[in-house]
């Protein structure tokens, strides 16, 4: 029971440690170091996504294991995503105001693991720490499920947000900014 006790302990410190990070010309923390599983990318995964078009979120509820919705929890800001043909990922929050990844949008990378897909991004708490969380990803047709699951231990609810293919094709000149991180 005591090594279980410290496991835990030690499982939660290393957790909640913030990772080193810069800024971004609009002063949002970004991650330093690279995403390492990158590796598992399977370009496969944009058979299912388009990557000429921005997904919106259209839903944000709390969601089973199984992304069934149990309760909705109130209204939540504007976010969109962006997928990179190289399987990098940018999040915006509160719309979009460039296109270049260095400017502004949250990063991450989207990865096929144990046959099941994922997202790395980074995560903040209340004090502006950020650090490196995932996602469980689930597609069916023009949406996409994310499902906040970062806890070692299974809960009985989990933050779910569901995104639509909007109608909104990615501008050309948008292809121009390399997306490396």
């Amino acid at each position: 029971m005591v090594k279980i006790i410290i496991t835990l302990l030690l499982c939660t410190i290393l957790y909640s440690c913030s990772a080193p990070y810069y800024r971004l010309a609009d002063g949002r923390k970004v991650i330093k170091s690279k995403y390492k599983n990158i590796k598992y990318f399977d370009a496969n995964i944009f058979n299912e996504i388009d990557v000429n078009f921005l997904y919106k979120k259209v839903d944000y509820y709390m969601a089973d294991k199984n992304y069934k919705k149990l309760r909705d929890i109130g209204e939540d800001v504007e976010r969109s995503i962006q997928f990179y043909k190289n399987g990098r990922v940018r999040f915006f929050s509160f719309g979009y105001t460039d296109p270049n990844p260095e400017i502004t949008g949250k990063r991450g990378i989207i990865y096929k693991k144990n046959g099941k897909i994922k997202i790395d991004t980074q995560f903040a708490n209340q004090s502006g720490d950020i650090f490196k969380g995932s996602y469980s990803v689930k597609i069916e047709g023009d949406y996409i499920f994310l499902l906040d699951d970062n806890f070692l231990v299974p809960r009985n609810e989990y933050i779910c947000f569901v995104y639509k293919k909007s109608d909104e094709k990615i501008p050309e000149d948008w292809q121009k900014y390399p997306a490396e991180w």
